[in-house]
């Protein structure tokens, strides 16, 4: 299957920080969870695959078009969702849907009010109005009203309780059944891609560490723990926080192991 998103080499120098030659691909319909601590690049990752083209150096291949060479055309094969976008405030999501849904070709208002229904928000309701946890809802029914290819999600849940996040993963993980779009989620907050991660990317001082899938670094994990504590331990449900934390000592063993 052709990838949806191929990363070669991306690199972004500022003054004070540089993202280094990251690379990876994501397959149609799968969710890649990118972690990290505060001022990793991950922020930085995510706006240079909105905007490749101010991209220091590397390429971003979206949906087999070079997103770098045709920024424009690349834009319609993405889906955004941030803590801030530029939505019209004092109008109806209606006419945010009319007025913003014109700059994508595929924007379907049809299917924008099935998704406006399905996530329970009034098309007459003012954007201003909404709570942030219904803005997060509307920002996913007006991408997918576009039929994006790739969705990107910058620290879209953060400081939402997680009742609301769990409902907003289940629906986002619907979507990803029903439209088979790829999405990368930019988060700290591990606990979440535990749910709906197919692959787990770390990034640290601006490269990225690792990118494997959750199965594959659970299964390292679990290796480690029975060769340090026993068979038991094993055993049961592994937490991402716990892979991280550990990663460096279980790819230290993985390597001592195959010497």
């Amino acid at each position: 299957m052709e990838n949806i998103l191929e990363v070669k080499g991306l690199t972004k120098k500022y003054f004070a920080f540089t993202l280094k030659e990251v690379s990876f691909s994501l397959e149609p319909g799968y969710i890649l969870g990118l972690t990290g601590r505060n001022g990793a690049g991950k922020t930085t990752l995510i706006k240079q695959l909105i905007h490749p083209e101010t991209a220091s150096g590397g390429s971003v291949i979206i949906n087999g078009m070079d997103a770098k060479a045709d920024p424009i055309a690349a834009k319609q094969e993405i889906g955004v969702l941030m803590e801030e976008q530029p939505f019209l405030t004092d109008v109806t999501l209606e006419m945010n849907g009319i007025l913003l849904g014109a700059f994508y070709e595929r924007f379907d208002m049809e299917k924008f009010h099935e998704y406006l229904k399905r996530f329970e928000l009034s098309r007459d309701t003012t954007y201003r109005n909404l709570s942030r946890g219904m803005r997060m809802k509307f920002q996913l029914a007006f991408a997918l009203a576009h039929s994006p290819k790739l969705l990107l999600m910058d620290e879209a849940t953060g400081g939402l309780d997680v009742v609301f996040r769990r409902e907003f993963y289940y629906l986002l993980q619907e979507a990803v059944e029903k439209e088979m779009v790829s999405v990368i989620i930019s988060t700290h907050v591990t606990e979440d891609l535990d749910k709906v991660a197919d692959y787990v990317a770390f990034i640290e001082g601006g490269c990225m560490k690792f990118y494997e899938s959750k199965e594959e670094l659970c299964e390292l994990y679990r290796d480690y723990m029975r060769n340090l504590h026993g068979e038991a331990a094993g055993r049961g449900t592994v937490k991402l926080e716990d892979v991280i934390y550990n990663y460096d000592k279980m790819m230290d063993r993985k390597g001592a192991a195959k010497e």
